[in-house]
């Protein structure tokens, strides 16, 4: 358990490292400098004119997620209990918004498959199920054309029906978002997140009480928009 551990808090750390780097060497978009100021002023206002308005981007499709609960014991084995879930996700995706744009993605699981201690183990209810809400500013990147990475540090949150209790998560994570531009409108994304949450919110904190829970989501998905077109795509159309 502490070689999984240990692998765990080591992925966290490269993905944070990377987002960080990125977000250093990112390329300005063009025709910009860093000295750069608008100078257009609305006449009726006396303000700068926005030049590249808001908008916001709608991504959805199917996610996996690995739940994980850890509870340390000084005189016997530790014990691990895992839940594995499928489920589908929706996010909101902000594009031109200052200072930096952000994401919020919501997703529902049914788990699929327990095992505790490596041991699989049987749900003893049918209707059991979870939800997560995860936030983060978004570092985007135009590293290549055709693969577009980003990332996104931000807070976590998950509830979680068991056999035992409600329980409710709290906590950081890191996520890493790959866009391939299909088509002019249409872009699948591809998502890995990891996150360290504190796990004792719920009705199981006078009862169980967890050490702590970690978790890894992956997603597949798909967005379509026309507000902001893909330059660069594997499917060209007609009118690029």
């Amino acid at each position: 358990m502490k070689n999984r551990l240990n692998y765990f808090c080591i992925s966290l750390i490269l993905i944070l490292s990377a987002a960080l780097s990125f977000a250093e060497n990112a390329p300005l978009p063009a025709g910009a400098s860093e000295n750069q100021e608008v100078q257009e002023l609305n006449p009726r206002t006396g303000f700068p004119e926005i030049g590249d308005k808001p908008f916001v981007l709608f991504n959805e499709g199917l996610s996996f997620a690995m739940v994980n609960r850890l509870e340390f014991n000084d005189d016997s084995a530790n014990f691990v209990r895992e839940d594995y879930m499928l489920g589908a996700y929706f996010g909101i995706q902000t594009v031109n918004m200052a200072p930096i744009n952000s994401v919020l993605q919501a997703s529902v699981y049914y788990p699929v498959y327990h095992t505790f201690n490596g041991m699989k183990q049987n749900a003893k209810q049918v209707l059991l199920y979870a939800a997560d809400l995860y936030f983060a500013p978004l570092f985007e990147g135009d590293m290549w054309k055709y693969v577009r990475i980003n990332f996104g540090p931000g807070v976590h949150y998950m509830y979680q029906l068991t056999d035992e209790y409600h329980m409710h998560y709290l906590g950081l994570g890191a996520q890493i978002n790959i866009e391939l531009p299909l088509a002019k409108h249409w872009t699948i994304e591809v998502n890995g997140l990891a996150t360290l949450d504190y796990p004792n919110l719920g009705s199981n904190r006078n009862v169980q009480k967890f050490n702590l829970s970690y978790q890894y989501h992956f997603d597949l998905g798909v967005r379509y928009s026309r507000k902001k077109p893909n330059q660069y795509c594997y499917i060209k159309g007609k009118q690029l």
